[in-house]
């Protein structure tokens, strides 16, 4: 098979793939590190590899070294990896297989990537496919977070109308998401997709109140029996740290207050405000929970940044 390489020979059946990809899809790097959440919920293996090679501009998604007293120990090049395993469903927890994607966004041939990741998906019997994404707009921190749905099947509408996923309306520049979304229906995959949106002038990741509600519909969507208590503890003291430095600057409270009072008639339809946002190198390495000091670390410098555009002083 053309750019990929199994670790084994998969034996599964009737499998839930489940993907995100850093970059302009991944606000606040919300969906990747979901998935590195459930990497550390479920036991998971490496299943494959596709070659990066030919879809990525190495000046864009550079390699990383280590270096230690001056001599270099490793160079670390972009990988787009598989991991395979199994989820308890429902409440019988009966285990279904599963396939967990986490990558950066390929910059190129995105026809022959998709191609290839439907290749992977045969060959492992996917039948239904979740993608995982974020995109900033002016939303306040202080609110529920607003998920946005997209899915080739109408009974999953439905239960993303029940579920409380709002269906997104968009026309306008995509990214590889929504490019894979639409090859998988074209083989014939289920597959839905679901977006987070998270307050633009959070810059810190991952965001944990937007992972945490991804994960939330996830679960109710596919009925994955998610443990999701300890994170959503996290992601409530992250939001109680946002709102804590948000309180000692009065210019930054006047506009969240501002956010407060929009009605839904005023909130945008779902275009991202910005573009790549991700920073998907804060991702912990092993999924593991920041601290909500660590996940806000970078909040401070937005306010200052915030001061210095507006015009007013500190």
């Amino acid at each position: 098979m053309e750019y990929v390489d199994f670790s084994h020979v998969p034996e599964l059946e009737d499998a839930l793939l489940i993907g995100s990809f850093a970059g302009w899809n991944d606000a606040a790097t919300a969906g990747t590190w979901a998935i590195r959440f459930l990497m550390n919920q479920w036991k998971t293996e490496e299943l494959a590899t596709i070659d990066a090679e030919p879809f990525f501009d190495y000046t864009e998604s550079r390699p990383r070294v280590r270096i230690t007293n001056g001599s270099i120990r490793r160079v670390t090049w972009p990988s787009i990896v598989l991991h395979a395993g199994k989820a308890p469903i429902g409440p019988e927890r009966q285990p279904r297989d599963v396939v967990l994607l986490s990558a950066d966004e390929p910059q190129l041939r995105w026809k022959s990537f998709t191609r290839a990741l439907m290749e992977v998906s045969a060959r492992c019997n996917v039948t239904e496919l979740a993608l995982l994404g974020a995109l900033v707009g002016e939303v306040a921190h202080t609110s529920p977070v607003k998920i946005l749905g997209t899915s080739s099947e109408q009974a999953v509408l439905r239960r993303m109308d029940r579920a409380g996923v709002e269906r997104a309306t968009y026309e306008g520049p995509t990214g590889i998401l929504t490019v894979v979304h639409d090859a998988a229906r074209h083989a014939g995959i289920a597959t839905s997709s679901l977006w987070g949106m998270a307050p633009h002038y959070v810059s810190a990741t991952p965001n944990l109140p937007v992972a945490q509600a991804l994960l939330d519909k996830l679960n109710t969507l596919y009925r994955l029996d998610l443990k999701l208590s300890d994170l959503t503890r996290a992601a409530r003291r992250f939001t109680q740290r946002v709102s804590t430095l948000v309180a000692a600057d009065p210019a930054v409270s006047a506009y969240v207050r501002q956010l407060e009072e929009r009605t839904p008639e005023d909130e945008s339809s779902g275009m991202p405000l910005a573009g790549d946002v991700s920073g998907v190198r804060g991702i912990p390495p092993g999924g593991e929970l920041p601290t909500p000091e660590e996940a806000v670390k970078d909040v401070e410098e937005w306010l200052r940044q915030f001061r210095d555009d507006t015009g007013h002083d500190s």
